[in-house]
């Protein structure tokens, strides 16, 4: 089999441990940033009250998305990576796939607002204070314009960038299921708050979802976008007296409705994402020694992944699992006796156990980190 060769440097495979050291560098440095700002607006004569006002609001959240937007840059510098390359900005996808984000917000919406409510209500009854919680309140059209902007916009684009184009495809590793699911709730409690942890979890899903079935940042970008635009329009309605109010039943039939239709439009996502692919087909090809690595994974799910694997690969990646699979099977073949296999064998067993402590650990730390300043936040609050 011949080794495909690629430029690690333009083409930069993530792993695990990538994805951990970036998530734990962004959230550190947006704590950092957070308190610097604490500290000189303590030393002025600015009111502390700043922070709740719209020009506050929009400095935190400059600031917070500068951290997620620069630090798998500088990381990627320390790396010696250039982690703005093959983002997915440029890359190509079904139109008609941008097209069913719109609908998929509002389904997104509807499935996650109501558990999105009750979990907030079952977190009232611990004692937390939901309502000394920073809020956003749009009650002018040049407040919802600047909102907008810097809210939706801004947040939009950065988080996609460090949560979908960086953490999420160095969890792919493991399994794209895995990479769905914890960079999902790492997006959701980096938001720091219970309010926004349920609905934030969901979309961070229906986002990676999008972003593996198109190779692209631009439809969770949108999706994204719009979801955080939505809140913003409906609390500007809210705050002129315009409310809609339903009973429990309602609630429950809502979030239901909102989880088939939520379903249905991925799934034609990635009907629609298949069929482009296969028109538009890659340049190379997963060998079959690289499906089996892959799919002997502890996260993988064997009967699902060559699927995933024509669909979410992208060509670098492919040619770099195969370059590894080669190298691997041809150690195997130079080995003349089975004592010299044992010893190759053992030797990436060996190397294996270490990328997967090495990986482990940067997730045990990236949570541990972060529930951390939410259970001192959370005492904060209660007390």
């Amino acid at each position: 089999m011949k080794i495909v060769d690629y430029d690690q440097k333009k083409f930069p495979y993530l792993e695990t441990y990538d994805a951990g050291a970036m998530f734990i560098g962004s959230y550190v440095l947006k704590l950092m940033l957070q308190i610097a700002l604490m500290v000189l607006l303590a030393m002025t004569d600015v009111s502390s009250s700043f922070t709740s006002t719209m020009g506050g609001i929009c400095l935190i959240t400059t600031l917070n998305e500068l951290a997620f937007f620069l630090t798998p840059i500088a990381y990627g510098k320390i790396r010696g990576k250039n982690l703005l390359q093959n983002m997915g900005f440029e890359n190509k996808f079904s139109p008609y796939a941008a097209l069913l984000c719109v609908p998929l917000t509002l389904t997104v919406i509807c499935f996650g607002s109501p558990l999105a409510t009750g979990f907030i209500n079952l977190v009232e009854l611990t004692g937390y204070k939901t309502d000394l919680v920073t809020s956003i309140v749009v009650d002018s059209g040049s407040d919802l314009a600047l909102t907008l902007i810097f809210v939706a916009l801004i947040p939009a684009v950065a988080e996609e960038y460090l949560f979908r184009g960086n953490i999420a495809r160095g969890l792919s590793k493991n399994g794209y299921f895995f990479a769905i699911g914890v960079s999902s709730a790492l997006f959701a409690i980096m938001h720091g708050n219970p309010l926004q942890l349920v609905h934030q979890f969901i979309l961070g899903v229906a986002c990676s979802v999008l972003y593996f079935s198109t190779r692209s940042l631009w439809p969770p970008i949108i999706l994204h976008f719009l979801n955080n635009a939505t809140a913003l329009v409906i609390g500007y309605f809210e705050s002129k007296g315009q409310t809609i109010n339903f009973d429990a039943g309602w609630y429950v039939l809502i979030s239901a409705a909102g989880l088939i239709l939520s379903v249905l439009l991925l799934w034609a996502i990635i009907i629609l994402c298949k069929r482009y692919k296969e028109k538009n087909p890659a340049k190379e090809t997963l060998s079959d020694d690289a499906a089996k690595e892959y799919a002997g994974k502890k996260y993988a799910i064997p009967a699902l992944q060559k699927e995933f694997f024509a669909l979410h690969r992208a060509d670098f990646e492919i040619a770099a699992d195969n370059a590894d699979a080669a190298e691997k099977n041809g150690k195997f073949d130079d080995a003349k006796t089975e004592a010299e296999q044992l010893v190759v064998k053992a030797d990436y067993e060996e190397k294996r156990k270490k990328a997967a402590m090495k990986d482990k650990k940067a997730l045990i730390y990236s949570f541990i980190i972060t529930c951390a300043v939410w259970i001192i936040s959370f005492i904060i609050n209660v007390v």
